[in-house]
Formats: C-alpha cells, structure tokens, sequence
C-alpha cells in the first residue's frame, strides 16, 4: 500500500511544484501593487520598501522552485553526493517512505516560504515559524543527506563523550 501510494507522489510534487508557481506569480503582482501603492503616495506611505521585495524574494524564490531547492540542498549539504544516484523501488519500504517523506518536505517548503513573505507585514509574527518551515522542508527534501549527517555528528559526539570519558580516569 505505502508502495503505490509513494508511486502517485511523484504527480503531486508536480502538482505541488505548478501550485509554488501560480503562489509566486501572485506574489510577484502583489509585490507590484504595493511597490505602485508606495510610488503613488510621494513618499508618504505608511508602507515600508521591504514588504514588497519580500513579495518579489519570495515570488523569485517560488517561481523558480527548482533551482532554489537545488541551491540549498548544495549550501546545506554540498555539491554532489553519491545517494542522489540510487535508483528507485516502489517495492522497498525505505524508497517508498522516502518520497512521502521528500514530498512532505516540499509542502513545508512552500508553507515556510509563504508565512516568511506573510510575515513582512508590519504586526505579523510568523517569521521564526515560517523560517523554521523552510529549513524542516530542505532537510526532508534531502532525507538521505540528512540522516548520513546526523549520523556522522553523533558519531563524533560519542567519540568525543569517549574521549572526555577515557581522560577523566572512568
């Protein structure tokens, strides 16, 4: 069951990936308008300039989906991996879980991106919530990179636990 459902996943990242877009066209004409709104009043606006370049960063960061998970995946974690290269089994639980997880974190890479331009209003608290979501999406994106590099900070952690143990006598 978890099988195919992991095989209809990859529909609704393109489906996720179509919605990201229209969001950013949308905040890119929001943007726009309030960029207008701030021209018009001669400087007199309540409106401050970084509303609409959160609009237009976030509308960018949208429209080009792609290429702004790909640029991350690549700060967070580098340039070329060898488990980018596994090939996929719908029959293997851990590929199928894999998608679901990867698809999930595209959801939360989208919401993180959305509550981060929402929050550039002035009296809108969802900055730290939005940021966290955009980390949380980047690292389930990449659920192979991720657990490698837990995994290789715990095991330095234990050998410095080991280490610190050994030097005090115990």
């Amino acid at each position: 069951m978890i099988g195919n459902l992991s095989q209809s996943m990859f529909s609704i990242q393109h489906l996720l990936s179509g919605f990201a877009y229209l969001i950013g066209l949308i905040f890119f004409f929001v943007g726009l308008t309030k960029l207008k709104k701030i021209g018009g009043a001669g400087g007199h606006s309540q409106e401050k300039i970084f509303v609409p370049l959160a609009y237009f960063l976030g509308g960018a960061a949208l429209i080009f989906l792609p290429s702004t998970v790909h640029t991350l995946a690549n700060t967070a974690f580098g340039a070329g991996n060898v488990l980018a290269y596994t090939k996929y089994n719908q029959y293997n639980i851990y590929n199928a879980m894999k998608i679901i997880i990867e698809t999930t974190g595209l959801i939360w890479f989208i919401r993180g991106c959305v509550l981060l331009v929402s929050s550039s209003q002035p009296g809108v608290q969802h900055g730290p919530k939005g940021l966290m979501f955009l980390c949380a999406g980047v690292l389930a994106m990449n659920f192979q990179n991720t657990t490698a590099m837990l995994t290789a900070v715990m095991g330095q952690l234990e050998a410095l636990t080991l280490t610190i143990k050994t030097s005090q006598g115990y």
